[in-house]
């Protein structure tokens, strides 16, 4: 794979008085040790931090679909127009793939929009329980007429960690219709019918983002309970 300019990064930078932070920023130039970015914003405060040189990263990269992962240290400040930063890192060699793009999925509840593609059932709105880059299960009202091997016509909104939605319309597939043994509740499990990695591209920075959300919680958890 390539880095490449004009990609995001996501930074995840943790000292050792405080939780895991995580900073968004956008890859300006590549050579073959070292990214050259604009300034970082902290994703919860919105704010540009101050960081010092030598200061250690792990950097976080998505490319058709797929996660990537690489330790990066902050070098020093590119003067100019535009303010830089120069980043060391081992090579594009040093990045490690860390999910499957078709097999992660997390906890989610996703507002979504159901369409018959044939007319076999009425149109209905209701919520996800998790999502990946393969598909997603919902929650279904009762009294549907859907059936296992339906096509649908899907209208799905993806809450960005930057606060952006993004809305997207996909073709899927229900492949499985059970009941929840625990909620008492009917589910049906879609699988997406992609026409390629760019549709899935945002389900994946969307995924990614929220695993990146739970380790985070998980550590400031593990490290307030610690104190106790």
């Amino acid at each position: 794979m390539e880095l490449k300019a004009g990609e995001t990064l996501i930074l995840e930078h943790t000292d050792s008085s405080g939780p895991v932070k995580r900073y968004r920023c956008r890859i300006a130039d590549v050579s073959q040790d070292a990214l050259t970015i604009d300034y970082p914003v902290d994703e919860k405060s919105g704010r540009t931090p101050v960081f010092m040189n030598g200061t250690k990263f792990t950097a976080n990269y998505v490319e058709n679909g797929r996660v990537y992962s690489f330790k990066a240290v902050f070098l020093h400040r590119v003067h100019g127009k535009i303010p830089m930063m120069l980043l060391k890192f081992g090579g594009e060699d040093s990045l490690e793939k860390i999910q499957r793009r078709d097999f992660v999925r997390v906890d989610a509840n996703l507002d979504i929009a159901i369409h018959s593609v044939n007319g076999g059932f009425r149109p209905f709105s209701t919520l996800t329980s998790d999502i990946g880059g393969g598909g997603t299960l919902i929650i279904l009202p009762e009294h549907l007429e859907i059936i296992e091997g339906d096509e649908v016509k899907i209208w799905l909104c993806l809450p960005m960690a930057s606060g952006e939605n993004v809305y997207l319309r996909l073709k899927g597939k229900v492949v499985r219709i059970f009941t929840d043994k625990r909620t008492h509740t009917d589910r049906a499990s879609i699988q997406f019918m992609l026409s390629g990695d760019r549709e899935r591209q945002p389900i994946i920075r969307f995924c990614f983002e929220k695993q990146l959300e739970n380790r985070k919680k998980m550590i400031e958890w593990t490290m307030n309970h610690s104190r106790g």
